[in-house]
């Protein structure tokens, strides 16, 4: 089951990533994050790809930029990564571990090493061209910076636009060029890259729309235009307004599976995230126009099936958007300048509706260029025009050394693409692990920069972050309204302060005007800090000097009813950092060595993947499993939908876990206790029953959690345990495996969707439900074709590929009827007699019963049990349904809040085999990361105690939850640095006043409590309006 083996002679540890999207931009991290080089080559002159043009993401409307800035500028300074772009791999040759890959290079005509970003050069430039970035509904320069955030920060020339690169003398932009950064002579350049392997992320383009009925009015756009049209950065700063006279809206429809779901139109397959993105551009737009822009979403299926989603569609309708289950037939202009939006309503009635603008969701078309890719790299695509995977959603290709992950492999969204990618940075590293193992380096640790002894001078720093914070808070009356603060220099604001130029410029002003506290006014520091802690760096101040407050989910978007509240809140939030700024201490953290091994909770599918991954880089793995055999739930099932043997799966798993050397199995054994930190955790296992019960105690630097999922069992719904024609899906299964002589007898299957899934117990989808039933059903019409099937369905979520194995079934006969949850089905059942199953049928408009042979239940998925006192014993927190949350839905899905601690398989949420599968392995790596750290730095936040103060009374030692305080030689408590996680339990309790927190002393409380009890110049008003919203 290795989807690779580490390679015993390796010349060269570098990894190519082709593409600068999202994936490749994540696989590229992570190879750099465990030491392997990386050159990270895109196509056009910057990256980010897709994302970098959307305005939020689901489910959590995230502002798609401000989480993916960060992630730009940390490959920008990565010292391990090179970025090359306007490039392509030209040529592919040499054996894993020894490639050569030739590069060709497109002339940029700006020196990327030289250019600052300025502008300068497109403030000049006489030459307007349609924006490429926003889609061309806006004009931009012949010479221009991508967008505000690009990486690299570098201007572009479009050379079939500028005419000085068609030989004119009159070059105005060289002329205002200080940097001397313009270079017309440039050339395209051919050279070759010495790696060990390759990872292709080629990402994907919207459909083309040209053919669909209307897509030419004006008004109506893509999918992709409106969220160019809803951004801060598109043609009308954040609002919205109709392409055709730039008016609002007061009315939106939005038109599902335009170029997906098409199979005379060359896309047979459903492209994953459509439904989700239109529920989301809705619920933007509405807000945009505080709710007075009526949104209706036309749909076959609502698919919503990953984690959050469905409890993401229910927000949708309680905030007023409207769904139609329906199949438009085209949009036409009216005379009057509306939109008229005909289709075919559930009954089969042709219906027509009046809309001010449309809005086509576009689904996913493989590259163009990737055929001419496959020749010249050796590798295949599939029907679909998709990368070919070696395995269902491996990032394995039909070429050794040669990786796929993300959109090139097949529809996906951001979450799944960032997970699939990290899974290929993990194969990737696994190949090359034996031959050449990179040195546990960790990037060159920096000397703690010095304090400064000179009088406060606080620079504030204010971000729009796009239209979130701006639409809300005016950005120029705040900082009039800190400007005069005690200790402020200066003030300035941008519209993203976490781009690339809005940094550097940051440093700038920090260095020339002599700043030594900063104020940085944004979004959460949670994903933020970080990155303006390294601002300060650069500028040669001491991180410790940043104070960080959230203006965005703390002030502008609970405050968004009422501005002039917001406003006010928003600057008394300021003067508290700004106050809290001049108490500030420069940080000097100490640091703890790592141990290099790994404890893994759960031996399923999941949890035997990451062990082995984490084994072939090294790394000495305890497998922890509670019952007496590995294997999980897979070892239930007898098929999957893509064509996986999951009893081979799991035997060629369990084999290689036990005889890897690095590899610890403990079986009929579980957690008891946890303790320590990220880097140095203690354990203790229970193994055995009864008298042969012991207790092992472990020592590790990383978890993870792979403890698994169940099948629920529907006990008392549809006769389920008193009727044995009442079968799950998985039961049915392990008929048809069997090949049981029931089935000969049988005339018709009914199956019943979303049993258990999608209730107000359980709110989530368990995502494989439907992939159950289309298998099972296909199963059966392949082995017993005369067998009627019938499948009653609220949405069939055959998404991505799995949209062609519903073609399949309904082209084998296999009957799908919806019903309406609110009428779920009835069953009742007689002695000699079929079962009888009642469902309205909205096409008929009545009752009809149906007869049926069996019944099978399409039954979700929930935790095992015992992820309750998992979670507790971890302190990791836990989403809808019971599962672990992660960290960040699409950043960081497979870490959790706890530092060290990482998630994958069921015990994140239900996915398929080949699914947990890639999880698996993207959490090793992110582990892998932490593992091959010499040191781990100690938490900035920590308890100190004043011994002078303390009364040895021992309050402290019993109320930490940690086991970070001990009695030290001189009877006096001391802390455990590396265990403290800084939540202030003992400094609260202690009833002496002994203990205080690093980064919360008492002095920089009662600054910013008394900046809070204060009125800011010019509040007095607004300060009416905050009392009067909170009351």
């Amino acid at each position: 089951m290795a989807l690779v083996r580490p390679l015993s002679r390796v010349v060269s540890s570098r990894v190519v990533v082709v593409g600068g999207g999202i994936a490749g931009l994540t696989a590229a991290l992570d190879l750099a994050a465990v030491g392997h080089p990386v050159t990270l080559v895109e196509e056009g002159p910057s990256l980010g790809g897709l994302m970098a043009q959307l305005d939020k993401t689901f489910p959590t409307n995230d502002c798609a930029m401000c989480i993916l800035a960060p992630r730009l500028l940390e490959a920008a300074r990565h010292p391990l990564i090179d970025i090359q772009t306007l490039t392509q791999v030209a040529a592919l040759e040499g054996a894993p571990g020894d490639l050569k890959v030739l590069l060709s290079r497109r002339p940029r005509y700006v020196d990327t090493a030289k250019c600052t970003g300025c502008g300068e050069c497109a403030r000049v430039c006489p030459k307007r061209i349609p924006d490429p970035f926003n889609l061309g509904l806006s004009l931009t320069k012949a010479i221009h910076l991508p967008f505000a955030q690009a990486v690299p920060q570098a201007a572009y020339i479009t050379p079939e636009a500028c005419r000085h690169v068609c030989g004119s003398k009159q070059k105005v932009c060289t002329k205002v060029c200080l940097a001397e950064a313009i270079n017309f002579a440039d050339q395209p350049e051919m050279h070759v890259v010495e790696a060990g392997a390759v990872i292709l992320a080629p990402g994907a383009r919207p459909a083309p729309v040209a053919g669909f009925p209307g897509a030419a009015h004006p008004d109506v756009v893509t999918s992709m235009e409106f969220e160019r049209l809803l951004s801060a950065t598109g043609p009308h700063g954040g609002k919205l307004l109709k392409p055709s006279d730039r008016q609002e809206p007061q009315s939106l429809a939005f038109i599902q599976c335009v170029g997906s779901r098409d199979k005379e139109g060359g896309a047979a397959y459903c492209s994953s995230f459509c439904c989700l993105a239109s529920l989301k551009e809705a619920l933007v737009a509405r807000e945009l126009t505080q709710g007075r822009l009526a949104a209706t979403i036309f749909y076959m299926d609502l698919r919503a099936q990953g984690k959050e989603q469905e409890r993401y569609l229910d927000t949708a309708r309680a905030q007023g958007v409207e769904l139609i289950r329906s199949r438009v037939t085209a949009v036409h202009p009216r005379e009057d300048g509306g939109l008229v939006v005909r289709y075919t309503d559930r009954q089969g009635r042709p219906r027509e509706r009046t809309f001010d603008m449309a809005v086509l969701a576009v689904g996913l078309r493989p590259e163009s260029h990737l055929p001419e890719w496959a020749g010249r790299l050796g590798i295949t695509l599939n029907e679909q025009g998709f990368i070919k995977e070696g395995q269902p959603f491996a990032p394995v290709t039909g070429r050794e050394g040669v990786f796929v992950c993300g959109t090139g492999q097949e529809p996906m969204d951001i979450t799944m693409a960032v997970a699939g990618a990290s899974a290929a940075a993990q194969t990737a590293a696994q190949l090359l692990a034996i031959g050449m193992r990179p040195s546990r380096f960790g990037v060159p640790r920096k000397a703690p920069l010095p304090g400064d002894e000179h009088p406060p001078k606080i620079g504030v720093f204010l971000c729009h972050c796009g239209t979130n914070i701006a639409r809300i808070i005016d950005p120029q009356a705040l900082a009039d309204m800190v400007r005069d603060l005690p200790g402020v220099d200066h003030v300035e604001d941008f519209l993203f302060s976490c781009s690339a130029d809005a940094t550097r410029q940051m440093a700038n002003i920090i260095k020339g005007r002599g700043l030594n506290r900063v104020v940085v006014a944004a979004c959460s520091p949670r994903t933020h800090e970080p990155v303006f802690r390294e601002v300060l760096a650069a500028a040669g101040l001491n991180p410790g000097y940043l104070a960080f407050t959230n203006i965005r989910e703390q002030c502008a978007w609970v405050h968004q009813d009422n501005p002039e509240a917001a406003l006010a809140k928003a600057a008394r939030l300021v003067a508290m950092a700004a106050r809290r700024a001049l108490e500030l201490a420069p940080l000097a953290p100490a640091s703890y060595p790592v141990i290099p091994r790994a404890l893994v909770l759960g031996g399923g599918v999941a949890g035997m993947s990451a062990a082995l991954a984490l084994a072939d880089q090294g790394f000495h793995t305890y497998l922890v499993e509670r019952s007496a055999r590995l294997g999980g739930l897979a070892r239930n099932l007898r098929f999957t939908l893509e064509g996986l043997d999951p009893a081979q799966v799991v035997q060629e798993l369990e084999v290689e876990v036990y005889q890897h050397p690095n590899v610890e199995v403990l079986t009929r054994a579980e957690l008891i206790s946890l303790s320590g930190a990220v880097g140095r955790f203690r354990s203790r296992v229970s193994q055995g029953a009864g008298e042969d019960r012991r207790d092992r105690h472990l020592q590790h630097g990383v978890v993870l959690v792979a403890t698994g999922g169940r099948e629920i069992r529907p006990e008392g719904s549809y006769l389920y345990g008193e009727d044995p024609r009442v079968l799950t899906q998985l039961e049915l299964e392990e008929k048809i495996s069997g090949r049981d002589p029931d089935l000969e007898r049988v005339r018709r299957v009914i199956m019943v969707q979303c049993v258990g899934s999608r209730t107000p117990e359980r709110p989530y989808c368990s995502r494989l439900c439907c992939s159950e039933a289309l298998k099972n059903a296909l199963l059966i019409k392949k082995r017993y074709p005369l067998v009627e099937v019938l499948v009653l369905y609220r949405d069939i979520r055959a998404f991505g590929l799995k949209e062609l194995a519903y073609q399949e079934a309904k082209e084998r006969g296999v009957v799908f009827l919806p019903y309406d949850p609110d009428r779920p089905p009835e069953v009742a059942a007689s002695l000699r007699r079929p079962l009888t199953v009642r469902v309205w049928d909205e096409l008929l408009g009545e009752t009809v019963a149906l007869p049926a042979d069996m019944l099978v239940l399409s039954t979700g998925i929930e935790p095992v049990e015992g992820t309750g006192e998992v979670a507790r014993l971890l302190k990791v927190p836990r989403a809808t349904g019971g599962f672990f949350l992660e960290a960040h839905q699409k950043l960081k899905p497979v870490e959790t809040m706890v530092e060290g601690i990482f998630l994958c398989g069921l015990a994140h949420y239900p996915k398929s085999l080949g699914e947990a599968v890639a999880q698996a392995q993207a959490a090793a790596i992110r582990a892998a990361a932490l593992l091959f750290q010499e040191k781990i730095q100690q938490s900035e936040v920590s308890a100190v105690i004043e011994s002078n103060h303390c009364r040895s009374c021992l309050t402290c030692l019993r109320s930490c939850p940690f086991g970070a305080i001990f009695v030290g030689e001189k009877g006096l408590p001391e802390i455990k640095g590396e265990l403290c996680r800084g939540c202030g339990i003992c400094a609260a309790e202690c009833p002496a006043g002994a203990i205080h927190m690093s980064r919360f002393t008492d002095a920089e409380l009662s600054a910013q409590v008394r900046a809070a009890l204060e009125t800011p110049r010019g509040e007095e008003h607004g300060e009416r309006e905050l009392l009067r919203s909170v009351r």
